[in-house]
């Protein structure tokens, strides 16, 4: 609209222009040499006017020629990198399809034209990893490291996560060791990191891991709680097959949430009794444990104790059945504890009361050793039986290791 009025602005101008000149009664006379030329003063503005615009015409005409090469190129640029970015659409569209051969060859050949080639052959990778093509899928990764110097975490995330997927576990974890190494602080690293180390066993670096990755909220705590119990029990293990110092070092180093674990402190025990039976240490972890919460398996290895003072973890475990009667792995545990103690009758009684409950393969075979001290044959035979029938593999009490045989052959009985 503005157009359209100043259009008409000028015309009017033109109309007025031409009406004055038209009645002025001047004239214009140019002389050059011998030549004279003589005209009106309207003619005379009229063809200055027509001379300048054609000009200026001419002069637009030879700059747009001078200009074509730019633009054309300019044009088959825009062009070329149009047709690139609808190449890596269509890619990304075809791997969420599953359709991986389309997509990496649509994306391999439009990366060398995008003005982004990085994400072209980082999506080019995603697509022949999901052909499995190991070996140009790491082609793809090269040339995506090389097209842009500021994204190699970012490919070495890609690189790593693809060996996770592969279950590649030591190539992901010396990748993710150097990325560590490059750029300490950051958590998706150190996440991978952690992951990776489990099926490796690396449990001493998973724990150097956990509290960081648990300060930052990478990961639920969930996870982390079985990352940390796993990684506690894993070095536990491993020390225990050096020394019992190597042991003690362990548990000491272990974060205090990994301590008050109940599956991480009954390993430790295990542990411990693996090298002695005799161990106080393990006598006091096992007390206060089942103090905080009741659990059966706690209550199973505090029965295997032999302690210097015999009679000290049987007492407890008596003082224990006061409170809780009826629970079978505390009749169990105090029937060992008997036996180490050479108390028989209560042995046998407190074995009787454990059969009667829930009858087990130890139970039964413990029972028919008592029994068979006693002089009772029969009942000793009939346990013994039935305790081949349920099983009897179990670490027998001192009491009955220098009696200790197999067991009778029911065929023969």
């Amino acid at each position: 609209m503005i157009r359209l009025f100043l259009l008409l602005a000028a015309l009017l101008l033109s109309v007025i222009a031409a009406l004055w000149f038209h009645h002025q009664g001047g004239y214009v006379m140019v002389n050059v040499g011998q030549t004279t030329l003589e005209t009106s003063l309207f003619l005379a503005v009229a063809v200055t006017l027509i001379a300048a615009l054609l000009g200026y015409l001419l002069l637009r005409t030879l700059i747009r020629l001078v200009r074509t090469p730019d633009s054309v190129r300019q044009w088959w640029q825009r062009r070329r990198l149009g047709g690139a970015r609808d190449r890596l659409v269509r890619g990304l569209l075809r791997i969420m399809e599953g359709r991986y051969a389309d997509a990496e060859r649509s994306l391999a050949r439009s990366a060398p034209k995008a003005d982004v080639p990085l994400l072209h052959y980082l999506c080019a990778a995603f697509a022949a990893h999901g052909l499995g093509a190991t070996a140009r899928r790491d082609d793809y990764l090269a040339k995506a490291d090389r097209s842009d110097s500021q994204a190699r975490l970012a490919v070495g995330l890609v690189q790593a996560r693809f060996s996770l997927d592969d279950e590649q576990w030591e190539t992901a974890f010396a990748s993710l060791t150097y990325l560590n190494e490059k750029w300490p602080r950051q958590a998706r690293v150190r996440e991978l990191l952690a992951r990776v180390c489990e099926p490796l066993g690396e449990w001493d670096r998973l724990l150097a891991l956990l509290p960081g990755l648990r300060r930052e909220g990478r990961m639920d705590e969930a996870t982390l709680a079985r990352l940390e119990r796993t990684a506690a029990i894993g070095s536990l293990r491993k020390a225990a097959r050096q020394d019992e110092s190597a042991l003690t070092k362990a548990w000491n180093s272990l974060p205090r949430s990994a301590n008050n674990d109940p599956e991480v402190a009954l390993c430790y025990v295990d542990c411990r009794i693996q090298f002695s039976t005799a161990d106080a240490e393990a006598e006091r972890i096992l007390r206060h444990g089942l103090h905080r919460e009741w659990r059966s398996e706690w209550v199973e290895r505090y029965g295997r104790l032999e302690l210097p003072d015999a009679s000290a973890p049987l007492r407890q475990v008596e003082s224990w059945l006061k409170q809780r009667p009826e629970d079978v792995s505390l009749l169990l545990a105090a029937g060992r504890l008997a036996i180490t103690n050479g108390l028989w009758g209560r042995a046998r009684s407190y074995l009787e009361a454990a059969v009667s409950r829930e009858p087990s393969g130890e139970a039964c075979y413990l029972l028919g050793s008592m029994q068979e001290r006693l002089g009772e044959t029969d009942k000793a035979l009939a346990s013994y039986r039935r305790a081949s029938e349920l099983g009897a593999a179990f670490h027998p009490p001192a009491g009955l290791r220098q009696l200790r045989k197999p067991l009778p052959n029911m065929a023969e009985g």
